[in-house]
């Protein structure tokens, strides 16, 4: 499996980062929040913390920028009918602490 990647930032989509590793593209699904804090390493070097998804027909690489955002998507994807994309999409809606803060205080509208 694929823990992190080291590389240089090469673009950004709406929904995805391309990383360059050592001339390998890699193409990593991201939070908008994620993809916002990536913003300012356009073409330099940067570290994104890595899951790596395997089906029967797909292989996905999902990244963050902090590894408090990843530990938060694996804890998610362990909730019954939760999966990497419904995960991601409830990442993009609040930062981690948000997202904690909701839960501890059982905001279950939130």
């Amino acid at each position: 499996m694929i823990g992190y990647l080291r590389g240089q930032l090469l673009e950004i989509s709406t929904e995805a980062a391309l990383v360059d590793v050592q001339g390998v593209g890699y193409e990593v699904v991201c939070s908008s929040h994620t993809l916002e804090d990536l913003q300012d390493d356009l073409g330099k070097e940067m570290i994104l913390w890595i899951h790596t998804h395997v089906r029967e027909d797909a292989l996905q690489l999902f990244g963050f920028a902090q590894k408090e955002e990843k530990n938060l998507f694996l804890s998610l994807l362990k909730v019954n009918g939760v999966g990497p994309k419904m995960a991601l999409t409830m990442l993009s809606g609040a930062r981690p602490r948000q997202i904690y803060q909701m839960v501890e205080s059982g905001d279950a509208k939130a």
